[in-house]
């Protein structure tokens, strides 16, 4: 037996997951492509460097002609710390706010030095 249809029932159930991608950005083309044993060990340690698959990099090369190389761990821990410097510059200028500006300057004058050369070092990378 059918079960009558209920103001529930009619609607489309949400089935979750992914939505689809437009047609005009669907990937449906593929090109085979041959390499030397040279060209491929390169490719391959240059995809290895990249933390990507070997096939997403040859896709960026083929449509952008370059690939933007990974950011290295040294300038990954920079960041990082400049991020951490930040917080405090903002927690000091919230305490210059509270008290008074002199009883944080030397704080803040150490803080500025310390970000001077982190910027010097992520420059220099």
């Amino acid at each position: 037996m059918d079960k009558p249809q209920t103001p529930k029932s009619r609607k489309q159930k949400n089935k979750g997951g992914r939505p689809r991608s437009d047609e005009r950005e669907k990937r449906k083309y593929s090109v085979k492509v041959y390499f030397d044993q040279g060209s491929y060990t390169k490719l391959l340690r240059r995809s290895k460097n990249r933390q990507c698959s070997l096939s997403s990099l040859v896709y960026e090369l083929a449509v952008n002609g370059y690939v933007r190389e990974a950011m290295s761990k040294e300038d990954a821990a920079n960041l990082r710390s400049l991020s951490g410097m930040a917080n405090n510059l903002n927690q000091l200028a919230h305490e210059a706010h509270v008290h008074h500006f002199s009883f944080v300057e030397k704080r803040v004058l150490e803080l500025a030095g310390r970000i001077d050369e982190v910027l010097v070092r992520l420059g220099n990378s």
